[in-house]
């Protein structure tokens, strides 16, 4: 029996004491709830499992990811309550799609304000493959702009995993979408705050509050248009290290006794 199913049963009995009982709750027939339940059953579609989380109080995601057979709902660890709920986007067959966010100003301004508006999330860009990524559960790309992750480059997508605050790893790369931007960083867990690091070295790091993250994304692969020429090309290299050999060559004339 997969998480969800497990947790359909496990949380319908801490409520309702009967299938029957949680269908009519749901305005469903006891056959449809009964086969959310089932070993190797239906998924619910996404309407009907925002409906089930409200029910229960439980984030959306997490009747995927958090086994409730052993983690009471009333006693988990809420460090923000800014997500209400988490909708996705599914096809027909009620097979999760993978949507996009880009990385101009509207869209993202739109992905800030309108997060957990389903409505919005049916107007991103969808793509139904995951390139070749099996890290399990909910996927999105996002849109990266800027220099502070190079070699990175401005304009890649960035496919990435939902991921909650007890999930994060010092020193792994996440989007945090904020109540004011979307950032890639590596993040480092600092109490109730969080460390935020650039892979180029000239922007310093900064620290927010754990609170002003809304979402966490893990960051799994790269996605870039082919350059229209070498980002590092062996001159590039070679004239770098003879630059840091003159420079090297400076400071030690100067720290030399005269």
């Amino acid at each position: 029996m997969d998480l969800l199913a497990k947790n359909l049963k496990t949380l319908r009995k801490k409520q309702y004491s009967t299938q029957e009982e949680m269908a009519q709750a749901l305005g469903l027939k006891k056959s449809t709830y009964a086969s959310y339940e089932a070993d190797d059953g239906n998924t619910p579609p996404a309407k009907t499992l925002y409906a089930i989380a409200r029910l229960f109080g439980v984030p959306m995601d997490a009747l995927f990811d958090t086994d409730y057979t052993s983690v009471d709902p009333s006693q988990q660890l809420r460090i923000s309550d800014n997500e209400i709920y988490f909708p996705v986007s599914v096809d027909l067959e009620g097979t999760e799609l993978i949507d996009v966010v880009p990385s101009d100003h509207q869209a993202q301004a739109g992905y800030l304000s309108d997060y957990a508006d389903p409505s919005f999330i049916r107007t991103l860009p969808k793509i139904s493959w995951d390139m070749g990524s099996y890290e399990p559960g909910t996927k999105r790309i996002f849109q990266i702009e800027g220099d502070s992750m190079i070699p990175i480059p401005s304009g890649s997508y960035i496919l990435t995993v939902k991921k909650n605050f007890e999930d994060l790893k010092n020193n792994e790369a996440y989007i945090l979408v904020t109540q004011n931007d979307i950032l890639l960083k590596r993040v480092e867990k600092q109490g109730q705050q969080l460390l935020l690091i650039s892979d180029n070295s000239i922007y310093p790091p900064q620290q927010i509050e754990v609170d002003e993250v809304i979402q966490y994304w893990l960051a799994l692969k790269v996605i870039m248009d082919m350059p229209d020429k070498p980002l590092i090309t062996m001159d590039h290299i070679h004239h770098t290290v003879q630059e840091t050999h003159r420079t090297v060559n400076e400071i030690s004339q100067r720290l030399l006794p005269k």
